[in-house]
């Protein structure tokens, strides 16, 4: 699939969901009404902070695989060590996957890997979601073979294209979108080689077409669509959507799955997408084991021909009985050189091994280009700084306007310093901006009539100052240049830390690591930060597993070193502001400053395998394993709310076997508020504030996982539901945000009323019918002197706010 197609739809600044009209086919009112009610009855859980239990499958929780899925604690070292792995056994571990499901056209496989490394992985991880989908929509093993081997290889036609536009960084112009849209008909030129299947190529042909498709050469749409194509379509976006991409960061599971949504009836099926959806919010992770177990245990020669070959045989032997024997495992075809070669390359691994991890724990941003300036090399630092994972830079060419890097001062050369070192083999220091996010919207989005007007100059313009040190390096490979980046902009900020800290008084004296008050006051720092400058942060929650049998088997000092090496390993994860504290008892927060959902997520993953792969002393050589929750700051929070979420995910971690990172939350999207007006104008502005507020808000999720994302909401806010009726819910809300003399006026309390309701209109050009939810707020003060106060607004702002972020909804514009 086309990575830039699937991110079209972020791409439109719509501040305001359209409403669509009412159907005349809409369903009854009193069967609406009904099943609302029904969904919202089950809420009463929440007054007491408790979710209600989730089902699943009893078949999905009894599979077990060796990434421990099983939810039972590992007790052996080595099975810690096995579960962590490193990059060598990850790409053993694909061309397994690769073999078992594609036979003799595994080179395929592997080709399209040589191309483009991301574009394979990719494929990969959509396989794997369609596989546990047909799982799920209990397909016939014919069905789900042709989906699985369609998805590894829907993007195969990406071989024929150019380099230049596969790893462009940049937006593509008309003629190069319209060059990656031929590469579904490349993929099926390739396959036609191998196959005669119809039904896998269709499937290949019409896996980038929309749903409710306007071009006129589209002649399949709708139901016409094969089921794989349909399916591969909402599979592959959402891959595409929490995946880092050269011309933009991941987005979280929640805004991924409210763009679906957005995108249903007429990009995607809203049938699939809808039911995509539940099957995340089912714990999908309970679906891993059967799809690792189908792939790697149950093919049999048997198996259907798919591509040339049985799918299964020759190589069902190395992923059948054997695959848990580790002298069984299958050899890759990049372990077939000779000896020599193996040794060598050995060395420059750890030759480069070693580079990569001295880079990674550097403050300062570093890569490095070979002498055509490709990127063979980008730390994390960097990363942070350019908001570029370096999976999305490392293979593109280095272009300083295409990364956001700004000339600064009269007096410096507009040339790329880059480009110049290479070219004139010269050290290139030079004081530059590395602009914002929000400074390059506003250039891009500039008509014809602004861009002929002066532009700012790049010190006006938001962003932080940096100083790019670049000097040539000579190998024998052909050498290159090595890019220094240092953020020059907050040196005051961090010498004023320096000289008021105090350590005895901010860290726990077990660990080391910031006590709770240290913490409490970080975050709510952060989240005020957050508020004004648009700073984001996430927070990560992280637990012992089983803690107590420690404690009770091996003695309270072992639990201590166990507790000890936790914080070691978590503070070896750190970078730049980052703050790690111990919350309380085995219970350990990580607030990952500048860290979205999707980076907090994977920094997750890293330190859980760590902890995995530490063996203790106390513990007789054995290791622990921990369970964490992740959320990042959303529009609307709190310091309260963002702990309970990050709480709640932690416990979903636990529920669904421990040993596991559970993600939760939108991540942060910029809100268009207006300031509130100060001093002594406010007085004449407060008078609508003693109004009764009411809004309307839509949102294009379903009304069953609308409930869903409410109660997440009322459990977070600690809400306490008063009445439940019909479709209407009402809630008492405390927030915080007064600003009076007293403790009390700190906080303000809501009656607030929500009625849900849910729609069908139309939309596109054949008309299909749309469902969605639409949601009327009305909060009214319970203290009558709180209608005066000029805090009022900004407190049922921030409910709003919060509320929207929870249920994915935006406020609708009605006409006076």
């Amino acid at each position: 699939m086309n990575d830039h197609v699937a991110d079209a739809l972020t791409q439109s600044p719509s501040t305001v969901f359209p409403v669509a009209a009412p159907a005349k086919d809409d369903c009854n009112a009193g069967q609406s009404a009904t099943r609302l009610s029904e969904l919202l009855v089950g809420l009463g859980d929440a007054a007491t902070g408790e979710l209600a239990a989730l089902q699943h499958g009893a078949g999905a929780a009894a599979h077990t695989d060796d990434l421990g899925s099983d939810g039972v604690e590992p007790t052996d070292a080595s099975s810690n060590q096995d579960s962590a792995g490193d990059a060598a056994m990850v790409r053993v571990y694909e061309n397994r996957l690769a073999m078992v499901r594609l036979g003799m056209a595994t080179s395929l496989f592997y080709a399209l890997r040589t191309k483009h490394a991301p574009t394979a992985a990719h494929s990969l991880r959509v396989a794997l979601s369609c596989s546990a989908w047909c799982e799920r929509l209990g397909l016939s093993d014919e069905e789900r073979d042709r989906i699985e081997v369609a998805a590894l290889l829907h993007d195969i036609g990406k071989i024929g294209i150019p380099d230049r536009i596969l790893r462009k960084p940049g937006k593509l112009t008309v003629e190069e979108q319209m060059t990656m849209d031929c590469c579904a008909e490349l993929g099926c030129e390739i396959l036609r080689g191998c196959t005669d299947d119809q039904s896998l190529l269709e499937i290949v042909r019409y896996s980038g077409t929309w749903f409710e498709s306007r071009r006129q050469d589209d002649t399949v749409r709708g139901d016409a669509l094969p089921l794989g194509a349909r399916m591969l379509s909402v599979a592959g976006a959402f891959d595409a959507m929490t995946t880092d991409q050269v011309y933009r960061g991941a987005m979280s599971r929640e805004r991924a799955l409210q763009e679906l949504f957005r995108g249903s009836n007429t990009q995607f099926d809203p049938e699939l997408t809808r039911d995509f959806a539940t099957m995340l919010e089912k714990r999908p992770e309970m679906l891993h084991g059967c799809v690792v177990d189908r792939w790697l245990q149950q093919l049999q020669n048997t198996s259907h021909n798919l591509l040339g070959k049985p799918v299964g045989s020759h190589h069902a032997n190395v992923a059948g009985a054997g695959a848990s024997e580790e002298d069984q495992s299958p050899i890759s075809i990049f372990d077939s050189l000779s000896g020599r070669s193996s040794s060598i390359e050995s060395s420059i691994a750890a030759e480069l091994l070693y580079f990569e991890t001295l880079g990674d724990h550097l403050r300062d941003g570093v890569a490095f280009t070979n002498r055509e300036g490709e990127i063979l090399y980008w730390n994390d630092s960097l990363a942070q700084m350019t908001r570029i994972a370096a999976v999305a830079s490392v293979g593109t060419h280095w272009d300083s306007d295409e990364l956001k890097f700004a000339t600064v001062g009269k007096n410096e050369s507009a040339e790329c310093p880059v480009n110049e070192c290479l070219q004139r083999q010269i050290v290139v220091t030079r004081n530059m901006k590395l602009l914002s996010a929000q400074s390059t919207d506003e250039h891009e989005n500039l008509d014809h009539r602004d861009k002929l007007a002066p532009s700012k100059p790049a010190s006006e313009l938001p962003g932080r100052d940096v100083l790019v040190h670049v000097a040539p390096v000579e190998n024998d490979n052909g050498g290159g240049a090595v890019v220094i980046v240092r953020d020059i902009s907050d040196r005051a900020q961090m010498q004023s830390q320096i000289q008021t800290l105090h350590k005895k008084a901010t860290s726990d004296p077990l660990t080391g690591v910031a006590n709770r008050a240290e913490f409490d006051q970080r975050l709510t720092h952060s989240t005020a930060k957050a508020k004004q400058q648009g700073i984001t942060f996430s927070l990560i929650m992280c637990d012992i597993d089983h803690f107590k049998k420690v404690n009770d088997i091996h003695g309270h000092q072992a639990g201590d070193e166990a507790l000890i090496q936790f914080a070691s390993v978590l503070e070896r994860h750190t970078r730049g502001s980052d703050l790690v504290a111990r919350y309380g008892g085995e219970e350990f927060a990580f607030l990952a400053i500048g860290s979205d959902n999707a980076t907090a997520t994977r920094r997750a993953e890293e330190i859980r395998e760590a902890i995995a792969s530490t063996p203790l002393k106390g513990l007789d050589g054995e290791s622990v394993t921990i369970s964490m929750g992740v959320t990042e700051f959303q529009t609307g929070d709190a310091p309260e709310t963002i702990v309970a979420r990050a709480d709640r995910a932690l416990m979903q971690a636990k529920e669904n076997g421990r040993n596991r990172v559970v993600q939760l939350g939108s991540g942060f999207v910029d809100s268009d508020e207006k300031p509130e007006p100060s001093g002594w104008l406010s007085w004449f502005t407060s008078n609508d504030s003693g109004k009764q507020q009411e809004f309307e808000l839509a949102t294009p999720v379903p009304t069953d996982l609308a409930v869903e994302k409410l109660r997440g909401f009322i459990s977070d806010h600690r809400a306490e539901i008063i009445n439940v009726h019909g479709n209407e819910l009402s809630l008492r809300l405390n927030v915080s945000g007064g600003n009076g003399r007293r403790a009390a006026d700190h906080r303000m309390a809501f009656n607030t009323l929500i009625r849900l309701s849910e729609s069908r209109g139309k939309r596109g050009v054949r008309g299909a019918s749309l469902t969605q939810t639409q949601i009327n707020v009305t909060i009214t003060p319970l203290r009558g002197r709180d209608r005066r106060s000029a805090s009022f607004g900004p407190c049922v702002r921030q409910v709003i706010n919060s509320l929207k972020s929870y249920l994915m909804a935006e406020i609708v514009q009605t006409d006076d």
